[in-house]
């Protein structure tokens, strides 16, 4: 029981000399120990200098440096990824500012195919009846103006309800073309009031989205100051 005594005072004092965090003794074959060496990558396992028993903290290291690893390439993949989508959201950031400015020509567009049409009109409904189209034209403008439904100057802010009574107004008999020329100036300015408001929507949205992907490529992670 002495002799016990001594060795197991003896082991344990050794246990006491483990680094790294190691603090038990294990008994394994030579063999053992290779095979334990080899799955760390390494010919054999380090040797304790103090007590010269092979010491298997070497496992802690090298889980503690996988774990810095992962979370370096974790960090660097992410904020590579969100310089990616900042860079994509730069271009559709242009490409709204783009059809922004394109808008207003468009609606001109629009409108003077509109105007061509009624224009047209008019001439048609001239040749039928034997009156000038400048009477004509005079006639209707006389007519929108006395409703109080002119589609100029202050009426700008709300042109789509102004076109659509005038729509709803000269929308029989003679006046039929009026009514035709509201439904189309209406539907122009309605098509320009949805998208701009569509785009400036989708211009705020992505802007939005832009700031976080700016702050996440930008953010901090492990080894970045070291390994980039």
């Amino acid at each position: 029981m002495y002799k016990n005594s001594i060795a197991k005072n003896h082991l344990s004092e050794a246990a006491k000399e483990g680094r790294y965090g190691d603090n038990i003794l294990v008994h394994m074959s030579k063999d053992e120990a290779d095979v334990l060496a080899k799955s760390a990558g390494l010919e054999k396992l380090p040797t304790n200098p103090k007590t010269g028993f092979p010491e298997a903290w070497i496992f802690t290291a090298l889980s503690v440096g996988l774990g810095a690893y992962n979370a370096w390439k974790g960090g660097k993949e992410q904020a590579s990824q969100a310089g990616t989508q900042s860079k994509l959201m730069s271009q559709q950031q242009g490409e709204i500012e783009q059809a922004l400015g394109s808008l207003d020509n468009l609606k001109s567009s629009k409108e003077t195919v509109a105007m061509a049409e009624y224009d047209q009109a008019i001439g048609n409904l001239s040749s039928r009846t034997g009156q000038s189209k400048e009477d004509l034209q005079k006639q209707y403008e006389s007519m929108v103006n006395k409703t109080g439904m002119a589609t100029s100057g202050s009426a700008q802010t709300n042109r789509a309800q102004t076109y659509r009574r005038i729509q709803n107004q000269f929308s029989q008999g003679s006046t039929d073309l009026l009514g035709k020329l509201g439904q189309s100036m209406a539907g122009v300015e309605e098509w320009y009031e949805g998208e701009k408001s569509r785009l400036e929507s989708e211009q705020k949205r992505i802007g939005l989205q832009k700031q976080l992907s700016d702050k996440q490529s930008s953010s901090w992670y492990l080894g970045k100051n070291i390994f980039g």
